[in-house]
């Protein structure tokens, strides 16, 4: 268990991956956490369809009041850190 609501993630991510990011993001936020930091380590890569999913589950969340930060992001995944209007 991760009792600091921060998951990393090693390697590239792709839809099935990023839609079980999003099934394991929804059981923390089930659980009661508001501010999760997911880390992506190794990432050098997130499908078009991997960046849509997690983009739709920031964008959700946020409206729930929950926070979801992305860190050590590819350069081409910048609009997943970007403050929800």
């Amino acid at each position: 268990m991760i009792f600091n609501n921060t998951q990393k993630v090693e390697g590239d991510i792709y839809d099935e991956h990023a839609e079980c990011l999003r099934d394991m993001i929804n059981s923390y936020v089930r659980r009661g956490a508001r501010d999760l930091d997911l880390q992506l380590c190794t990432t050098y890569y997130i499908s078009k369809n991997g960046q849509q999913c997690l983009q739709r589950l920031k964008d959700n969340l946020g409206s729930q009041g929950v926070w979801l930060s992305f860190t050590g992001l590819p350069t081409s995944m910048n609009c997943l850190c970007q403050p929800l209007s």
